[in-house]
């Protein structure tokens, strides 16, 4: 009998500090981050897409030490490291106008992202990937990301459309796609060499719903906004449309470092990671989700 073919979870590590407005200490992010790196250790091998925060009141602060030899370390283990310039949630940044996101800014964006490119890559530590806060994506931005040498984003919600947070993905495909330059939630044409990969967020295909404003709730895959057995439902739909369509399904879910430390969500993203190996999937990282997607295009 044929194996069924792929179901590959990316788990989009979201390493942002509590937000609070006092900043924690090194030590105590750090806590966290490691107690994450943990979980991720023994359910997934090390595999996943460590975001790195690159917001207005922090801008440096993650792209030095005693960050850096964390990120090394990660990198080292397995994990891809993920641009994450959040913008308006630790910021704004100086001189912004107006309540439009700041991703639709790109004379502020370019420099914002090459830079940090720039340094991650002296240090040795290239991203793989990139991901706006509040699933913000713009194809200006998908320019600039290629200029910068990245060529995978991790965005996407499909069905959510949030034009204060610059996040269009109405038509946005379930499954893993080559971003078309001029719309984020449509496939690339055939023609449109070296298009950005995308990932997106597991969805179980019901309306979407919020936990609160402008976070996406029990109809994705979020630790920290969801149940297990919300998570579990999300995850049978994935391999629903696996099987009914007998193509190999490519998504990702979030996780916070800053619930580390509550027990409640450290267990169930433990319990969701076996769930998805147990059922047959896969947990990888954006450039290995890119090597499957690649292999599967070309033997198709």
């Amino acid at each position: 009998m044929p194996m069924p073919p792929d179901a590959l979870l990316v788990v989009n590590v979201d390493s942002d500090p509590d937000p609070v407005h006092e900043p924690q200490p090194d030590d105590a992010i750090l806590a966290k981050y490691r107690t994450m790196q943990t979980i991720l250790a023994e359910h997934a091998g090390g595999s996943a897409a460590w975001c790195v925060l690159t917001g207005p009141v922090c801008r440096d602060r993650f792209v030095q030490e005693p960050f850096l030899s964390f990120w090394r370390e990660l990198r080292d283990g397995g994990a891809d490291l993920v641009l994450h310039p959040e913008e308006d949630l630790y910021g704004p940044p100086p001189g912004k106008i107006g309540d439009r996101s700041s991703y639709e800014n790109i004379p502020h964006m370019r420099p914002v992202i090459l830079e940090k490119v720039r340094q991650m890559r002296e240090a040795g530590l290239p991203f793989a990937a990139y991901r706006g806060g509040y699933h913000g994506f713009t194809p200006a931005i998908g320019r600039v990301l290629k200029e910068a040498g990245i060529g995978i984003d991790l965005a996407c919600a499909p069905g959510i459309v949030w034009p204060e947070k610059a996040a269009s993905w109405a038509n946005a495909p379930l499954s893993a796609y080559r971003m078309s330059a001029d719309a984020c939630d449509r496939e690339a044409a055939p023609e449109e060499r070296d298009a950005l990969f995308e990932v997106p967020f597991a969805w179980d295909g019901v309306a979407p719903g919020t936990s609160r404003r402008f976070v996406i709730g029990e109809n994705y895959m979020i630790n920290d906004f969801s149940t297990l057995e919300a998570m579990q439902r999300v995850w049978k739909a994935v391999l629903a449309r696996r099987d009914s369509t007998g193509r190999a399904q490519i998504v990702s879910m979030i996780c916070h470092t800053f619930t580390m430390g509550q027990a409640k969500f450290e267990d169930q993203l433990g319990a969701i990671l076996k769930h998805v190996r147990g059922t047959g999937g896969r947990i990888v990282t954006p450039t290995m989700a890119r090597r499957q997607y690649d292999r599967e295009i070309a033997r198709a």
